[in-house]
This record gives structure tokens, sequence and C-alpha cells, in this order.
């Protein structure tokens, strides 16, 4: 079973199971939802009860199995029905759709919680000896169906947990290094790297409930990129165990030793092997932090300053730019305020309209934070500030940056509500150049827009930029509508599916730190070419000649749209509606 001191996620949903979303305290949120989406005031419409999930029965592999108990205690296995369950898949809109229903198709036969690298050994070999599937799971927060337990060919498959690697090894405070086992969860990392006066500055959405090793083989990005950059920039060295051997890369700033063989593993989903140690360049803990917030007159406005920041070298730690939409949004979650803050408040709207001109259809938040000593934090700052003011953005102070601090990994708690209330959520993300930004924005939104209302409903689509780099940025699109029953998931692919397609043909990528997984294969062979394509199977078959470790993903099937699930009498039929 699992170390007693890890609690993962609930089944159904995101978090624990005593946490959950509540919009008691957020009065115009499901007005503005309902507004927006043409909904009606529903009962909450709650998951199916654990003790009516039906489960397919578990495989044997009794060889396997055998050798396993050989090298590991009782403990580390599991068929216990609710760890099945949990370990059935991550965190997509299609999984959470199907297990809120009931419906599980595929799940793990047996769960391992390897304690050691030595541990992962033996369950790697003997999954090669005796054809045995391995998913290596770290805390099941992906949302590409990276961890999916089919195959095509029916073999037994071992759901990975990593959980019991949860130690950092050491800490390099002369060369600002941490050797960290993969398994360990985002706030239990930095627990122990804080006890030694570092931080990795890796906050993604899911810090609170994903693990080091889930980061690095997704490529992970997190709220402080624009200073710390992605997860494989962090990585300095690691260990992947395969079946073909372990991979073991040396601790050393840079090398000029033919292909890098670290960045194979970074990024490599678990279909390479399992990753069991990394080598992570830390940081000294800041002196100073504050979040703020900014109003820009409109999203180009915000792009422009994001950009001029950039060039000048005086990017904030935090830049989180949302357009009219998201804007929007972020206003209807809004808490119930006393008395002199709502005066406060509309008296700062009524300067922000009849002052500022501020249109508040158009206008556009951003949150900031800065960090650093004394003088890296002011300088930041005050340079950022110049440069916010310079193409229209308003100050807000504190106020809204603390807001943001307090709820920022909150978010995903939304979907499971929205769910409840029979409302598709969900996100696609992707990344472009400077020059290239702005069309790929309004081509995406408007191909979404299109999209939602093709099937015969209202649309909100809304989106932010969070990720910045020298020569363009990230763009991550948020979109939800009422779902048309009985056709739930034809509805979701398709909205999907013009999402996906509006990225590719308008000079984007499929996916800028969501990964590849399942749900993103019909894409891949475009982003990376047939050639690109052919050195990962090639890689893959290299490392991996039984394709024991997590087979179907990154790599497409013949017929991968298919394999997806979108028929193409799905898309005739909207198309038809239009």
């Amino acid at each position: 079973m699992a170390d007693p001191k890890i609690r993962h996620m609930k089944w159904w949903g995101w978090g624990h199971e005593d946490v959950s979303f509540s919009d008691a305290d957020k009065p115009k949120l499901w007005p503005y939802l309902s507004g927006e989406l043409g909904l009606e005031q529903v009962e909450p419409t709650p998951p199916v009860k654990f003790d009516d999930v039906h489960l397919p029965a578990a495989k044997e592999n009794a060889p396997f199995v055998a050798a396993l108990r050989d090298a590991l205690a009782d403990d580390q296995f599991s068929v216990d029905k609710k760890d099945r369950l949990i370990h059935t898949a991550g965190k997509a809109f299609r999984d959470l759709f199907r297990l809120r229903r009931g419906q599980v198709d595929f799940a793990p036969d047996l769960i391992v919680y390897p304690a050691s690298e030595a541990d992962v050994v033996a369950i790697v070999k003997a999954a090669h000896e005796h054809n045995a599937v391995l998913i290596p799971f770290g805390g099941g927060t992906n949302i590409a169906g990276c961890i999916e337990p089919k195959d095509r060919d029916g073999r037994f498959i071992v759901s990975l947990d990593m959980c019991r690697m949860h130690r950092v090894l050491a800490v390099d405070k002369k060369s600002l290094l941490a050797r960290i086992e993969a398994g360990v969860y985002g706030p239990h990392m930095e627990e122990q790297l804080e006890e030694e006066g570092v931080t990795l500055g890796h906050f993604p959405d899911s810090f609170v409930h994903s693990t080091l090793g889930g980061w690095v083989a997704t490529r992970s990005a997190g709220m402080q990129s624009d200073k710390y950059g992605k997860i494989e920039d962090m990585v300095i060295a690691l260990r992947m165990v395969t079946p073909s051997g372990t991979i073991v890369t040396r601790t050393v700033p840079n090398t000029s030793n033919g292909i890098d063989v670290r960045s194979l593993c970074v990024g490599s989903e678990g279909i390479l092997g399992v990753i069991t140690e990394v080598t992570m360049q830390v940081h000294r803990l800041p002196e100073y932090k504050k979040f703020e917030g900014w109003l820009f007159p409109d999203f180009e406005s915000g792009i422009h300053a994001i950009h001029e920041c950039m060039r000048h070298g005086t990017m904030p730690v935090i830049t989180r730019l949302n357009d009219p939409g998201k804007t929007a949004l972020s206003a209807a979650f809004k808490k119930v305020e006393p008395p002199l803050k709502q005066k406060i408040g509309a008296a700062m709207k009524w300067y922000l309209r009849n002052i500022k001109g501020i249109d508040f259809t158009k206008c556009c938040m951003m949150t900031t934070a800065y960090e650093g000593d004394y003088d890296t934090f002011h300088m930041q700052r005050r340079d950022s500030n110049r440069v916010f003011r310079k193409h229209g953005g308003v100050n807000l102070g504190e106020g809204p940056g603390n807001s943001f601090k307090e709820a920022k990994y909150d978010f995903p708690h939304v979907r499971d509500y929205l769910m409840d209330r029979g409302v598709m959520g969900d996100v696609s993300e992707t990344s472009t150049t400077w020059e290239n930004l702005h069309n790929l924005y309004t081509k995406t939104l408007a191909n979404i827009q299109k999209a939602i209302r093709d099937t015969g409903v209202d649309p909100w689509v809304g989106c932010h930029i969070s990720h910045n780099y020298h020569t363009g940025a990230s763009l991550y699109f948020t979109f939800g509508c009422r779902q048309i029953e009985g056709r739930e998931l034809d509805q979701y692919l398709y909205i999907k599916k013009a999402a996906e397609d509006s990225f590719l043909q308008n000079g984007g990528t499929v996916s800028h730190h969501h990964a590849v997984g399942t749900e993103h294969l019909p894409w891949i062979e475009d982003d990376l070419s047939p050639t690109g394509l052919k050195a990962v199977r090639a890689i893959k078959n290299g490392l991996d000649p039984k394709s024991v470790m997590n087979p179907g993903k990154i790599l497409p099937g013949p017929d991968p749209l298919r394999e997806w699930g979108l028929t193409d009498e799905a898309i005739q039929s909207f198309n038809k509606a239009d």
C-alpha cells in the first residue's frame, strides 16, 4: 500500500476527498456562468458511489508476480479496489467524465510501491522478462492521458507508484544543486529544501498533488518559469531505469558529449523507463516577495508590455496576463467583501472608467510577482512597473495579487463544480513566437468559439499568458459550454480537436507543458515531422524492445484520430448543425 504520509487524490475529481469547491462565498459566479452559457439553476449531480463502480477483473501473470515477491516486501503490493481505481486514470476531462459515471473499461491489475532504485530495477527486469506493462505513476494529475492503463495486446498492467521514493538526498549549497528522489510531492520537496535554505522554484498549478518525476517526465512548467525556467532548464543530471539498463548522466553544468541523453529522458512520459533520481539546480530562498495586480486597456497592450520587459531584462517572477474572458471570469470569482471594501472598490471602478478611460468589456487583468534580495527585488519592480505604465497599465495594488497567491492552486477544483452541473470545462495550451502570438490567439479563440457553437450551445472561451521567453510566449486557453446529453464525449472531442487543429495550422505547438500522452496523439506527427517521429520510435525500440514501458503514449497508431475516439460521423453531424 501507499506510504501512510501520502494522500492520493479522490478517484473521481481533483484534490483530496475532504476538499471541494464551493460558490457559497462567491455570489457572482453562478449568475455569470448561467448568463454566458445559457444555463438554468440545476441540482448538482454527484459522481456515482464507490460501491457502484465495477472494475474489470484483475488479470494474472504468476511468473512476474513471483519474481517480484522475491525482491519486494508484502506491503509493497496492492490489488485493493480503491487503489486500482485511483491508478486507473489521470485528470483529463474524459477520464473524469467516465469515472464519475462508473465507466471503467481499463484498470491496472496490480499496484506496486518501490522504495528504492534497486526495487525499480527488479520490477523493470521482471516486466521485461515476463511481458508485463509498467506505467510510472507520480501524483496522477496529468490531463493528457499519460497514465492511461490501456494495452492493445491485453497484457498484465502494473501501476508503478513512486510515492515511497520521496527524499531530498543531498544539497550542495556551494554549487546550488540538490539530489532528489523522483517520487517526492511538491510540498514535501520544498519543505526539505527550505530546511537547507534553498528552493527549486517550480510551482505548477498541480504543485500540491504532483511529483518531481512527473514534472520531469512531462516537461512541466511552473508559475515562476519567467525566472526559473521550465523543468527541463533545471535538470542537471538524472538516473532512469530502462529494460536495457540504467541511464546515468553526470553532474556537470554542461557538456559537449554528442546527443544529449539527459534530454532524451526529460519529457519521455514513461515510454523509455522509470526516472528514479534527479539532480536539480536550486536557488537560495528570496529575501523579499510581493504579488500585485495590474489592469491593461486590452490584451494587445498587455502583450506589448510583457514583450518590452523581456527585451529590457526586467521581467517579474510571475507575469500572468488574462484576456477579457479570463478577466471577467476572475471577477466572477470575487468573494463577498465588507462594506468599506465594497465602497473602495466602487470608487476604484469609477476612477478606472472615468479618469483612466478603461472599458471593462475589453480590459485585461495581469497578476505579477517580484522576489529576490533587496536590490534585485526593488529594481525588478521599479523597472517593470515603468514599462507597464508606458503601455497603459494601472497598478491595482497588492489586493488582486494576494487573492491570486491564496487561491493559485484552487482553480483545478472548479472543473468538478462544473461537471456536477452539466458543464464541460477544459483547457488547451500552446506556444509560439512574439511575431505570431496575437495571430494565433485571435484565430484559436475564434475557432474554439465556432466549434462550440457548431454543437448547438453557447460558448465561453478565455486565454491567459503565463510563460514567456526571449522568442515568444505560451497561450493557455480555457473553454466551457453546456453539455449535450448523450453526446458529451463527441461534443468534447469535437471542440478539443478544433483547438489543437488551430494550434498546428497557425504556427503553434501541440502542447507547451501538458505533454502528449494519448490526448494529443493525432497531432504529434505534424508537430515533430514524420522523420522526427521515426527517431522517437527508434529510441523506444532500442531501449524497450518489448514495449513494456507505458505503451500507447507519444507514439500514435495507424489511425490516430479514430483511435482517439472522434468518428467521422460525429464530425459530420456537428458540421451539419452549423
